[in-house]
């Protein structure tokens, strides 16, 4: 298996991983992609942004109200 953050995985394709990478694992090594996109583009005075586990993605938030989403014009 391959060893990642501590935690080892059996060989093979790993869907998803506990940091959210989504991973394959062979005798020479692991190679692993992400599953999330990073917000670059969006109203940095007004927004935050934070990591959603659950998703796997960031979520983009009014900081005085973070029940609110804002509008993102660009992921990386």
């Amino acid at each position: 298996g391959c060893r990642m953050n501590g935690k080892l995985y059996p060989l093979g394709h790993i869907e998803r991983t506990e940091d959210c990478f989504t991973c394959n694992c062979s005798e020479s090594g692991m190679e692993c992609c992400s599953l999330f996109h990073t917000p670059v583009a969006y109203d940095k005075k007004k927004c935050k942004v934070v990591f959603n586990k659950k998703r796997c993605d960031y979520d983009v938030v009014q900081k005085d109200d973070p029940s609110k989403e804002c509008v993102v014009y660009a992921r990386v």
